[in-house]
């Protein structure tokens, strides 16, 4: 088994590492359907802020796993990796080679290597952890629980924006004079829920970084809905995202939702995201709708079982510290 630097520029190379990650994820997931290529491809080689290097494991010529190390450039000492290895190669050791090239080729100032899976069970998410992670020296940082929304069938209607506050709705993209208020709460999405032993800081969107985004979005045939809860003076006090999907058959999945601390308690989150999916009913591209939350998110748990949302699959996050040592926080 070969390893080998792969080319994100390179077409035919990222054609095969696209067929890699669909058969591996595929094969994890119940009823997962992948984007389409083109859009896929456009994600991995995204100008946004990400350095990205990915890795292959060749059998002859024959591609059959690859490893990505992506690090942000708002978060530098924290790398997170992803492997993906064809079903039929697992249980081979090409997986842990693939982790350990992954994490020698983040930047030297990645102090933090983390990583997420996701199964169709609890269960299955112990062995993933037992079996592999941990001999790796990973450690569960996290869990979530991913849920799903049937908008044809959700009784949804849009809630009464509390005294004091609009709930406005936007596509493909905010007003100008908002898009700094909205890139502050973006980047406390994060920071502020429960995300275990993570303790991620907040990162701040620049309105530059929030056009690039949903260009991106557009690029790759999506739709960004929007909606936000503005106070008496016109400042942005609760945000949602909900982005359309790639393709047919795929879900529409929600990028975030926060409530300003000083303005929680009032129904503010369950206003937006109640908005952004009546939006997103209106518009037609998508009968589902997923999200995710920590499993200690108690209130965003709640609120999403208010609407519907059913959960469907479980998602663990994983990380290790540079040098050997297990992260423990």
């Amino acid at each position: 088994m070969d390893l080998r630097p792969l080319d994100l520029a390179d077409d035919a190379t990222m054609a095969e590492v696209y067929a890699v990650e669909c058969a591996a994820t595929a094969h994890a997931r119940t009823g997962w359907v992948p984007m389409p290529e083109a859009a896929r491809i456009v994600a991995w080689r995204a100008d946004d802020g990400w350095r990205r290097s990915l890795v292959g494991a060749y059998d002859q010529d024959r591609l059959v796993g690859f490893a990505a190390s992506l690090t942000a450039d708002d978060t530098p000492d924290t790398s997170w990796l992803r492997v993906d290895v064809l079903p039929e190669q697992q249980r081979r050791g090409i997986g842990s080679r693939l982790v350990r090239e992954a994490e020698r080729v983040s930047p030297e100032h990645a102090t933090r290597f983390v990583a997420s899976a996701y199964r169709r069970t609890a269960v299955e998410i112990d062995e993933l952890v037992a079996g592999f992670a941990e001999p790796l020296g990973f450690l569960r940082a996290t869990t979530e629980t991913v849920v799903e929304l049937d908008l044809g069938r959700a009784d949804l209607a849009p809630l009464p924006a509390p005294d004091g506050y609009t709930v406005e709705t936007y596509v493909d993209g905010v007003p100008d004079h908002l898009r700094a208020q909205v890139g502050v709460l973006k980047g406390l999405v994060d920071a502020e829920a429960p995300s275990g032993a993570l303790e991620w800081e907040p990162t701040p969107v620049s309105a530059d970084e929030y056009a690039a985004e949903i260009a991106r979005w557009q690029q790759q045939g999506r739709t960004a809905i929007e909606s936000l809860a503005l106070d008496g003076g016109g400042c942005v006090v609760a945000w949602t995202c909900l982005v359309t999907p790639t393709g047919p058959g795929r879900p529409a999945h929600i990028e975030g939702t926060l409530v300003d601390v000083r303005h929680r308690g009032r129904r503010l989150g369950a206003a937006v995201k109640v908005a952004s999916l009546v939006r997103a009913r209106e518009h037609g591209a998508t009968a589902r709708v997923r999200t995710s939350s920590d499993d200690a998110n108690v209130w965003m748990r709640a609120l999403n079982q208010e609407l519907g949302f059913v959960p469907v699959e479980s998602e663990v996050v994983l990380q290790r510290q540079r040098g050997g040592a297990t992260v423990r926080r």
